[in-house]
């Protein structure tokens, strides 16, 4: 099979890196899988160029290339078109509202695939499922024993953006129902760090005695975003302030560290960064910290990435890690909506060094046994061949 893969740019980097190591899996799988750079140029002549030998997908994340792929002159081409969506859909709904031939849709959580079932009436999908992202790794093998993880020098370390205050954007909008029911949703949604979108609209349209429809999905879907946004910002927040004030000792690297870093002193913001640099990081750190970004019954690229560099991962539940690692065993995790509670589980976690250390093995036996890249890559492959 030959997949052309489209670079676009990145937050950190992140996605970038992801279409690297998904490259490098289906070259390992045998297939072909050349790269094409769209955040060098507005030029979309290499992307033309790479689909003029034979092609059986145009890949990319979170639709990048989408208006591309829509065009009659690739349709007529064959190739179906997969992307990997790493944000809620309703981030994202301009580009999967795009009439695409074989499209093959996957979110890296499983509500994320419901809402989308909901709101696609009438929009075809030849396929629409639920793929995490793989386990970002350096090249060079990692050394797991006791005496290599205890040499480690970062004790705690969280990578990613600090949002400050929920945005309540709804608060701006005209009196109306549709404004009421965004509020109402989003309140539920930070109550419960567990309830997905499309739960919480359907639990506050039964408090009405309305029932969820495609139609009510689909006329609320674009102003359910800030709904979402709410709802992340407000569980981020609340966890690293709880951290804060219980003074666990934090590396933190992104954006927006400012304001919490200066309440602090037991978060030491060091920089911005790049999620590639976040893997040597990794790689020197004994706990990392994951907070999901409302993936509910999904998984996070920190996870992964986490486990394959060694690090014992304390991550926010979700019912996707539920059953996909042994929680005290591969992975320790807290309740979101929790945390005090879970301040209080981390630093009994960071005072437990062999804790630590078999934790840390355990996980990384795990992320490479089943969540590679190449694993990954299997799956995209299969959905592209069923793709019709």
């Amino acid at each position: 099979m030959r997949v052309v893969l489209v670079k676009g740019r990145s937050q950190y980097g992140s996605l970038r890196l992801h279409v690297d190591q998904l490259a490098a899996a289906l070259t390992g799988l045998g297939h072909e899988a050349p790269v094409v750079d769209l955040a060098a140029g507005e030029s979309l002549m290499p992307l033309i160029e790479a689909l003029s030998s034979p092609t059986d997908c145009l890949f990319a994340f979170n639709g990048v290339a989408c208006e591309f792929a829509a065009q009659d002159f690739v349709r007529e081409l064959g190739c179906a078109y997969a992307s990997l969506y790493v944000d809620h859909p309703v981030h994202h709904l301009p580009r999967l509202d795009h009439a695409i031939n074989r499209q093959v849709v996957f979110f890296l959580d499983r509500s994320h695939v419901q809402f989308v079932a909901n709101w696609a009436a009438g929009r075809s999908f030849a396929h629409l499922g639920f793929l995490p992202p793989g386990a970002n790794a350096l090249d060079t093998p990692v050394d797991v024993s006791d005496a290599a993880f205890a040499a480690r020098d970062i004790p705690l370390l969280f990578t990613g953006t600090y949002r400050g205050a929920p945005p309540r954007a709804w608060e701006t909008w005209p009196e109306s129902p549709a404004r009421t029911l965004v509020g109402e949703t989003a309140e539920r949604m930070a109550a419960d760090g567990r309830l997905a979108l499309l739960d919480a609209l359907r639990a506050t349209l039964a408090a009405r005695n309305l029932r969820l429809s495609p139609d009510l999905v689909a006329s609320l879907a674009p102003l359910l975003s800030s709904a979402q946004s709410c709802a992340e910002a407000y569980h981020r927040g609340a966890v690293l302030t709880a951290l804060g004030e219980a003074g666990v000792p934090m590396e933190v690297h992104g954006k927006g560290w400012g304001p919490l870093s200066a309440r602090y002193p037991s978060i030491r913001y060091v920089g911005e960064g790049s999620f590639e640099e976040t893997l040597g990081l990794a790689r020197r750190a004994r706990v990392i910290l994951n907070i999901n970004n409302g993936f509910v019954a999904g998984g996070h690229e920190r996870v992964f990435a986490a486990m394959a560099a060694g690090a014992a991962v304390f991550s926010e539940s979700s019912r996707y890690y539920d059953g996909a690692f042994k929680d005290g065993r591969e992975i320790a995790t807290f309740a979101i909506n929790r945390p005090t509670e879970a301040a209080a589980k981390l630093k009994a976690l960071m005072a437990d060094l062999p804790a630590q250390a078999a934790l840390a093995r355990a996980g990384h036996r795990r992320a490479l046994a089943d969540h590679s890249w190449a694993d990954r890559a299997a799956v995209l492959v299969k959905a592209v061949q069923s793709a019709r």
